[in-house]
């Protein structure tokens, strides 16, 4: 039997789910609805003070974490939707770049956070 890394990506995909379920739409509200309307300032103070609470390093942190796992929750998730609908056949490549995508994905988000 040839080992497989195949636990690796369902553990993965497992622990993006289950963050993206219980802080995505807890980001969204408070960076969508309550940040901005918590005080009555202009448009520039109220993204200040958005910006000042994502600079905070356990901030950048967090929505780091949520955003890598999640990459990696819909990167294996349209994968395996992909085999299912017959592309069993190109299934390195799939990989590639599904996981690539995400990984370029989350890259890209710790570049910006980084830069906050």
């Amino acid at each position: 039997m040839s080992k497989s890394n195949e636990a690796i990506w369902w553990s993965l995909f497992s622990a993006g789910g289950v963050l993206a379920a219980l802080f995505v739409p807890a980001l969204v509200l408070t960076t969508g609805f309550l940040l901005p309307t918590s005080d009555p300032g202009t448009a520039a103070e109220r993204f200040t003070h958005l910006l000042d609470v994502v600079s905070q390093w356990p901030v950048r942190v967090t929505l780091f974490v949520v955003i890598f796992l999640s990459f990696f929750h819909c990167a294996h998730r349209i994968r395996h939707t992909l085999m299912d609908l017959g592309l069993r056949r190109i299934q390195i490549l799939l990989m590639t770049i599904c996981y690539g995508g995400a990984v370029a994905g989350t890259v890209f988000a710790a570049v910006l956070l980084i830069r906050l």
